[in-house]
């Protein structure tokens, strides 16, 4: 590869990250949202006879939308994290994962390290 083409492939794998993280935690993030909102009004609100025709308009199901399911879905993932098996998820991932397995291993020695250094500073404490 000559060596022109090589920062031409680091600037755009820079952009490139740049776009995807930009598409995927924002854009396509809303758009999902939007997308869920009007699906949902115009397979479920729109063909419901239990409610009156009058309150069959969009902007008050996505009123009605932000007001109850973004805080249900927050108190949800509140929940599932807190309580709920994320704990037991991740718990198993660090278990599974050799890299996790290799940072506490050496967290645990680090920690050895230390009780040893806090026994020692004792040590001199007590001779003073």
């Amino acid at each position: 590869m000559s060596l022109k083409i090589r920062p031409l492939l680091v600037v755009l794998s820079k952009w490139r990250t740049f776009f995807l993280r930009g598409h995927g935690n924002w854009f396509a993030y809303v758009m999902s949202m939007i997308n869920f909102v009007t699906i949902s009004f115009y397979l479920l609100i729109e063909n419901l006879t239990i409610i009156p025709e009058e309150w069959k308009r969009f902007r008050y199901y996505a009123v009605l939308f932000l007001l109850v399911y973004v805080p249900l879905a927050t108190i949800v993932g509140y929940l599932d994290m807190k309580q709920g098996p994320y704990r037991v998820e991740q718990r198993l991932a660090r278990e599974m994962s050799p890299l996790w397995q290799e940072v506490f291993k050496e967290l645990d020695e680090i920690k050895e390290v230390q009780a040893q250094v806090l026994a020692l500073i004792s040590k001199l404490e007590n001779k003073n």
